[in-house]
Parts: C-alpha cells; structure tokens; sequence
C-alpha cells in the first residue's frame, strides 16, 4: 500500500467514525422521542439501530459524494457535512444541529415512504 492509498484509507476511517457518531446521537434521540430505538413517521414505524443509520448515510451522503467529487473530494465533502451535523462544547452535551435532525429524518422519511408505496402496491 502506498503512502496515498494509506492516507485514503485513515480519512475513510475518520469520515466512517464520524458517521457512527452521528448514527448514535441520532438513535438517542428516537429513543428519547418513543421510547424505543424505532422512526415513525405517518404511521410507519421503522426499526433502527446505529448500523442502518450508517448505511443510510454512507449511501445517501459518502457515497453519493465521493461519486460525484471523487474519492479525496468526496471524502472531504462528507466529512466537512457531517461536522454540520452535530455539534460538541465544553457545556453542553453533544447533539445533533437542526441540519443533521433535517438530514436524518429526511432519509427515513423517504424510507417510510417507500415502504408505504411498496405495501399499498403489494394490497390489491
């Protein structure tokens, strides 16, 4: 592995770390919300876990970016998002910013909707 493919390989890293961060902030606050680590929304109800979130954004947002921009680019871009996302001080406890709340709800939201039309297409 050459010095590059090194350097590639640390920023997925940091960018896939970030990723997690993010997925358990946001499963905190579904779990505040109802209670279990679930999304609802118009009365779907998903199962979540700290997994699929990731997926959900390594889908939606790396790897989306890195095909658009490049593998450097894109990975710069998805971290730089992701910082967006969430927010950490000295006095208050980490959470997700509006962006990241947006974000987030915003790719289950479409799941949701999905799963809707997929069932309402399975019922005849």
């Amino acid at each position: 592995m050459n010095n590059q493919q090194e350097v590639t390989a640390i920023h997925h890293s940091i960018v896939d770390s970030t990723m997690a961060i993010i997925a358990g902030l946001f499963l905190i606050e579904q779990i505040n919300k109802s209670g279990a680590k679930v999304f609802i929304h118009d009365g779907i109800k998903i199962d979540i876990d700290k997994d699929l979130i990731v997926l959900g954004l390594k889908m939606n947002l790396k790897d989306s970016l890195i095909e658009d921009f490049g593998e450097s680019d894109g990975l710069n871009r998805t971290y730089g998002l992701l910082k967006e996302m969430y927010s950490e001080s000295n006095d208050k406890p980490m959470a997700l910013t509006q962006l990241g709340q947006e974000m987030l709800a915003s790719l289950f939201i479409d799941l949701a909707e999905d799963i809707k039309a997929e069932s309402s297409s399975t019922i005849h």
